[in-house]
């Protein structure tokens, strides 16, 4: 197999591993405030927090799990642009087909940086400490950038896919 083809693959493969391991990281986070505050509460924690009602407590916890988040999620914006210019160049001159979807994967990662990335952020550490449920507009809105978000995550988690099948079918030159 071609060097640029398996690197191509390797990217891909790689970048389709460590996007399902942010999304399970970002659901984790949150998640383990839940756990950490309900039936598993341990004496100790519960005693370093005396005189912190049970709803501060939920939603100090969640800011840190947002905290944590934003931290990762703009590192990992980085990362991407990196892997997505890598893999540009790898697939090049792989077919049209390899060299479009990584095109295709590299403007999702672009929007996604830049046009999405900053307005969910201003708007997640706005809504930090508002009480839940959140107000109609701010809770849709919210929700709204997060779906592109998260939509565009998968529309290029199957380009990357599409990226494995169309390298390994190929043929040979």
């Amino acid at each position: 197999m071609p060097a640029g083809r398996a690197l191509s693959l390797w990217l891909a493969g790689l970048w389709l591993g460590l996007l399902l391991a942010s999304w399970v990281a970002a659901t984790a986070s949150f998640r383990s405030v839940d756990r950490v505050l309900g039936p598993a509460l341990r004496p100790e924690f519960d005693a370093r927090l005396t005189g912190v009602t049970p709803g501060d407590r939920r939603v100090v916890l969640r800011y840190l799990a947002a905290e944590i988040n934003r931290w990762m999620f703009k590192r990992w914006a980085l990362l991407q642009l990196a892997l997505s210019l890598a893999l540009l160049v790898a697939a090049w001159n792989n077919g049209v087909a390899a060299r479009v979807i990584a095109a295709l994967v590299f403007a999702i990662v672009v929007a996604q940086t830049f046009a999405l990335g900053p307005p969910i952020e201003a708007l997640g550490r706005s809504i930090d400490f508002i009480p839940r449920p959140l107000p109609p507009e701010l809770g849709r809105r919210f929700g709204l950038l997060h779906a592109a978000f998260l939509g565009l995550d998968f529309v290029k988690a199957a380009l990357l896919l599409a990226a494995g099948y169309v390298l390994v079918r190929r043929p040979l030159p």
